[in-house]
């Protein structure tokens, strides 16, 4: 990788949201890291969960393998990749995250039923974070 890229690539880091990157290319690996303000949102919680919501968080997990933003389309007039009660197949796109202006496609690393998608449309999204639950 040549110093104008890992330039760039740092340039565009410092004007992200995130806080956390590493980058392995061949033998180069690059971690970045930097402080951000984190703002607190308070939120009611909801202690009581019934027991059909419950049974809906069993299954298997996909979680993000990046941090980035996390979109359920290709475009906002798109139809989402997929949608809860969707059956997919392992490989299929289930969603797009995007990390430092790169759109990233997400493919599913199991087969099954979409039981629930845990992020929103345009949301934020940490490393390993679970997007859905798969059953």
């Amino acid at each position: 990788m040549d110093t104008e890229k890992i330039k760039s690539i740092m340039k565009m880091f410092e004007e992200s949201q995130i806080s956390k990157m590493d980058l392995t290319d061949g033998d180069l690996h690059i971690t970045l890291e930097k402080d951000i303000e984190v703002k607190q949102v308070v939120a009611p919680v909801n202690i009581e969960t019934p027991v059909q919501e419950q049974e809906e968080k069993a299954g298997t997990p996909i979680k993000s393998p990046i941090v980035g933003t996390y979109y359920q389309s290709s475009g906002a007039e798109k139809e989402p990749f997929v949608k809860v009660g969707d059956m997919i197949q392992e490989g299929d796109t289930i969603c797009i995250i995007e990390a430092m202006k790169v759109m990233n496609e997400i493919k599913a690393t199991v087969s099954g039923k979409v039981l629930s998608i845990e992020v929103q449309d345009g949301e934020t999204v940490e490393y390993d974070q679970t997007l859905m639950m798969i059953g």
